[in-house]
């Protein structure tokens, strides 16, 4: 599936349930933005423009991100999208059985 086709899919969903983050879906885990060494960019948020993305520092003690940043959809790579969009459609679907 092309960028625009998985980014439009998942803006609509958006659109129509509202933005959510990765801890409102069952068994749902951000999705992997980045990583370099001991940094993880996971994107745990998602709006219809963006995704906020939580860096980590797994080498840390913490738990808690050491920096947060808002990447646009356009700016991510098909396969990233593609997990997001099985995130959204998760989302999408347990919030309909409500």
């Amino acid at each position: 599936m092309q960028k625009k086709t998985i980014i439009k899919k998942i803006k609509r969903v958006i659109t129509e349930w509202g933005a959510f983050g990765c801890g409102e879906v069952p068994m749902g885990n951000g999705v992997t933005i980045n990583s370099m060494g001991d940094l993880v960019a996971i994107g745990e948020y998602f709006n219809s423009k963006t995704v906020w993305v939580e860096v980590f520092d797994t080498g840390s003690s913490s738990s808690d991100s050491i920096h947060t940043y808002e990447v646009s959809y356009e700016d991510l790579s098909a396969d990233i999208l593609a997990e997001i969009l099985e995130l959204v459609v998760q989302y999408a679907s347990e919030v309909g059985k409500l």
